[in-house]
């Protein structure tokens, strides 16, 4: 007999044992899968039910228990039966095989199926013929098993009847899924779903009552734009239990930077530090080509996207696909057409409710606040979403300074007297300026005064977000790169030979995947996306430190560069190390200007600047980068 390790029942084979953990515990194949022998005094830990049942049918079948001599003997201590409360041994607890499968736990099974090739980014189309598929094979298997069972029975026999009737009641659990709205209808049942609104932006959302309620705009407007509801969202979140104890986090020494609530910011919001557990939504913005980017229809099926994560969770939750939530999906050209704003507006309205009102949970008696922590995305959302100039050959480009495109050449430090943050009231007057000059297109880099700004918790100027994957991994370090092996071919091997190094270069198992595959030496960068340009960068120093002498300065400023990788991209970071940031990043760029006087620094040099505030007031900035909802929005291009 075979022990489960979850209920203690027993099992009679392997499979049996296998099957009663697919189908009563829910046990299947994943990152976190691990299931236990409970086999007399084996404890072992399998990752596979292949492999649980190699073992299984090696060291505890009846047969080689006593044969094999590799087989753990039971310790005299781990031989005596444990006792209930109830006096009654658990080895008398015997429960009967459930090998059998009933119609409910097939169709959860088959429903499994279905929802992860759709968590997967398959479209619906393929998920839809391999159920078709699927039932079709099922249908021919139980065919054929009645025709090979019903020829074993002769054809006089009382039970011939019996046998007919099992196999004309044969449930095909496919059968049950085989369309889109009946899984969409099972799932809903099941699990619950939340249901997008498709709101007209023609008309004004009422968030309160969930519905479209008005009419905005006289002139009749067929475009629309697909919105998440924000507290239906967070209500279907808060069903698991294991979110709902995350949320309430302590903040660590004052020294150190792991997340968002180390950070000044946190510790001074008015909500955040006084209220606990508090929301701190994330909000990520993007846009996305569903169709070939160079082609003739470039730009027409552009989608804008906007998600959102709870920073209340921790990191290694959050860096979890699951936890990225959909709250807007529309087009890029209604977008700029209406105005990135009445897209934002039924979200903002849901925002300032939870501000006010806050919403009602099931695990603490008074109601859960929350107000939006941060806005990220690359820089070309943010400046778009946050209302400034969208062009960064503008005079003022930053986010974060006003300091104009010909100083930027010059200043390298927010220590740098020439440099003034933007603030809150310089953005007012910024704001103030516009309206009373309609003629102007911006002030200062600033476009229009953002519907952000109407919360009573957040305000753009108090967005620290700095994205160090479009700055650094496909910006800054494929620029840099490039200039180097230009100076390498120059002066000691050939573009042939720097090529063949890089490509023959054995990067390592775990970067396999991330290795650098083609090199363009003729465009801007190299050509290369940001998972290789990290692997590429780390590994240049092994690569090439036979060829460069000792002391060569443009070796230095690669090491420079390296130096404040390995900072940035750090996920703890202390308040010492920030200071040193500075200066790494300060002598990076007098260096480069130095070696290089007839190339610019290009803007995203001017970012870096800012990181070591940045990390001071909303924590590593490795947690707010792009990377994980780029990832994100390529499954929702394959799903389209």
């Amino acid at each position: 007999m075979y022990r489960c390790h979850i209920c203690r029942s027993l099992h009679n084979a392997p499979n049996a044992l296998i099957q009663h953990l697919k189908f009563f515990h829910g046990l299947y194949p994943g990152k976190k899968f691990v299931v236990i022998c409970a086999q007399d005094a084996c404890s072992l830990q399998f990752k596979s039910f292949t492999g649980f049942r190699k073992h299984l049918n090696s060291f505890h079948s009846i047969v080689n228990i006593g044969t094999n001599p590799d087989f753990p003997k039971p310790r005299q201590s781990d031989a005596i039966e444990h006792v209930s409360q109830e006096g009654v041994p658990d080895m008398v607890e015997e429960a009967p095989s459930t090998s059998f499968m009933s119609n409910e736990q097939a169709k959860d099974m088959c429903a499994s199926v279905v929802a992860k090739l759709q968590g997967s980014g398959v479209s619906n189309n393929v998920v839809l013929s391999v159920v078709e598929s699927m039932e079709d094979y099922v249908n021919e298997l139980h065919k054929k098993l009645k025709e090979q069972v019903m020829s074993a029975v002769p054809s006089d026999s009382p039970c011939r009847n019996a046998v007919e009737e099992v196999f004309s009641n044969v449930f095909n659990p496919f059968s049950e899924l085989n369309t889109n709205s009946k899984w969409t209808k099972y799932f809903t049942e099941k699990w619950g779903v939340v249901e997008p609104v498709e709101i007209n932006l023609g008309v004004r959302y009422d968030s309160k009552r969930n519905k479209i309620s008005g009419i905005y705009e006289q002139v009749p407007v067929n475009d629309t734009f697909i919105y998440v509801p924000l507290f239906k969202t967070l209500e279907f979140i808060f069903k698991n239990a294991e979110v709902c104890g995350q949320l309430n986090k302590a903040s660590t020494l004052d020294d150190f930077y792991k997340d968002f609530c180390d950070g000044k910011y946190y510790k001074q919001h008015p909500l955040f530090s006084k209220s606990k557990g508090a929301l701190e939504i994330q909000v990520y913005y993007d846009d996305f080509e569903t169709s070939n980017p160079l082609g003739s229809k470039q730009g027409i099926h552009k989608l804008g996207c906007l998600y959102f994560t709870l920073r209340n969770l921790p990191p290694s939750l959050n860096s979890s696909l699951m936890n990225i939530h959909l709250i807007s999906l529309f087009h890029s050209q209604d977008a700029k057409k209406y105005g990135i704003d009445k897209i934002l507006a039924p979200f903002i309205d849901d925002v300032k409710v939870l501000e006010q009102s806050g919403m009602e949970v099931s695990f603490t008696e008074q109601p859960l606040y929350g107000t939006i922590a941060q806005i990220t995305g690359d820089n070309l959302g943010l400046n778009s979403i946050l209302g400034y100039v969208e062009s960064f050959s503008a005079n003022y480009y930053c986010r974060m300074c006003l300091t104009d495109k010909v100083s930027a050449q010059t200043v390298f430090s927010e220590d740098d007297p020439r440099l003034k943050l933007r603030t809150k009231i310089t953005n007012e007057e910024h704001y103030k300026y516009l309206v009373d000059n309609p003629r102007e297109n911006s002030c200062f880099g600033i476009k229009r005064n953002s519907i952000l700004n109407s919360l009573c918790y957040f305000n753009i100027s108090d967005n620290f977000v700095l994205d160090i994957m479009h700055d650094i991994l496909e910006g800054v370090a494929q620029y840099e790169v490039k200039l180097l092996f230009e100076y390498l071919n120059e002066n000691f091997i050939s573009t042939e030979t720097i090529l063949q190094r890089v490509y023959a270069f054995n990067y390592g198992f775990m970067n396999k995947k991330n290795r650098p595959t083609r090199i363009n030496l003729f465009c801007t960068g190299i050509g290369l996306n940001a998972s290789q340009t990290l692997c590429l960068i780390r590994n240049i120093p092994l690569i090439f430190g036979d060829v460069v002498p000792e002391g060569d300065r443009h070796w230095h400023l690669l090491l420079l560069l390296l130096h404040i990788v390995n900072i940035v991209f750090s996920q703890c970071v202390t308040y010492g190390m920030t200071v040193f940031l500075k200066h790494l990043i300060e002598e990076h760029h007098k260096l480069f200007v130095d070696l290089y006087p007839q190339n610019n620094l290009i803007p995203k040099h001017h970012f870096m600047i800012h990181y070591p505030e940045c990390i001071r007031q909303i924590g590593p900035l490795v947690h707010v980068w792009s990377m994980r909802y780029q990832i994100q929005n390529f499954d929702y291009c394959r799903t389209w």
